[in-house]
């Protein structure tokens, strides 16, 4: 946690700093969805039929298919499906329109007001955003006039090797009106805020995520802290932050292999991107150890190393580094000492 705070990139660091902020502006897509388990040796061949289809012309379908057969690919270790992944996808983003606030510029408020909406909608093929679903709103339903601008906006949807497909796209947007730049909450009114969001909200997946990362900032041990993490889960186990926790506290527990599977969804991902995230491979390098199973363990905590950013404090990095020479030297020998030696 202490290196997320100090990377400028991180979502902790915005936590910490935004006490209204909510879990960045997360992208719901294709690759969300279930799809098949391949055993390694299968994985060149699917590869291979998927990446042969998208060379073609198909249909929506069949690129949703196809994104599945390399994703299920890249999580059965098969780099050249990882790296297509990385090189070919292009995310949701916004291509032309604003967002104003609701209120318009002329409203002046001499105190902090604070508003989250939250609104889950699609992005068709055609750049436009519809069906928007209310999930978290503020006072005098500012979610309505949101929603008017954004469909006159254009968005681009999530496209794979130059085929878009509709896109289930989830849009939160923080609302802040009147005090100084510099005007905060205090710790008891950030947490109070966070706890307000899932009461009045419980279905929303960005309340529960945000409480988590509240308590895990500012009051890690807070007795609620397991069962809230249990929710966001429940409700967002794509997000890589919360499936690392998640999988973190059944290590604890002596629950590697429950550990694995709560991390299948977003383990090899985690090399991917333009901000990889290095603490899910080290999570799953203690899994893999605490079932002696060696080879797996040393690859994941060297990866973790490898994607380690420059940024990251001095601490930290030899952390890593430590923990990659314990299990270098425990597994030169037959016993092998704890996966959760040492601090993380």
């Amino acid at each position: 946690m202490t290196a997320f705070l100090n990377d400028p990139h991180s979502y902790e660091r915005d936590v910490v700093r935004n006490p209204h902020l909510a879990w960045g502006t997360p992208r719901q897509g294709v690759l969300d969805a279930p799809f098949l388990e391949l055993e390694a040796g299968q994985a060149p061949g699917v590869f291979n039929e998927a990446v042969a289809t998208l060379a073609g012309k198909p249909s929506e379908a069949q690129v949703i298919q196809a994104a599945g057969d390399i994703a299920a690919a890249c999580d059965a270790d098969y780099e050249k499906a990882c790296q297509f992944l990385k090189e070919q996808t292009l995310l949701p983003e916004r291509i032309e329109g604003t967002l104003t606030h609701p209120q318009g510029a002329s409203v002046v408020s001499s105190r902090s007001e604070y508003a989250l909406v939250v609104l889950q909608c699609r992005i068709d093929t055609d750049d436009r955003v519809r069906d928007c679903q209310v999930i978290e709103d503020g006072s005098g339903r500012p979610s309505q006039r949101l929603i008017a601008q954004l469909s006159e906006s254009r968005y681009r949807p999530w496209t794979l090797a130059g085929h878009a497909v509709a896109t289930p796209y989830t849009f939160m947007i923080n609302l802040r009106r009147g005090g100084s730049r510099g005007d905060d909450l205090l710790l008891e009114q950030r947490l109070g805020w966070a706890r307000l969001r899932v009461a009045h909200f419980p279905q929303s997946s960005s309340a529960w995520v945000n409480l988590a990362m509240q308590l895990a900032v500012h009051t890690p041990e807070d007795p609620d802290y397991p069962k809230v993490l249990a929710q966001a889960h429940a409700l967002a186990p794509s997000q890589k932050w919360i499936a690392a926790e998640m999988a973190w506290l059944r290590i604890q527990a002596g629950q590697h292999t429950a550990a694995l599977m709560v991390l299948r969804p977003v383990i090899r991902r985690s090399s991917m991107g333009e901000h990889p995230n290095p603490y899910v491979l080290e999570t799953a390098a203690a899994a893999h150890f605490g079932l002696n199973q060696c080879t797996e363990a040393l690859a994941e905590q060297q990866r973790a190393v490898d994607l380690m950013p420059k940024e990251w404090l001095a601490p930290e990095q030899e952390r890593f580094q430590r923990k990659l020479q314990d299990y270098q030297s425990a597994c030169a020998t037959p016993k092998a000492v704890s996966a959760v030696t040492g601090p993380r």
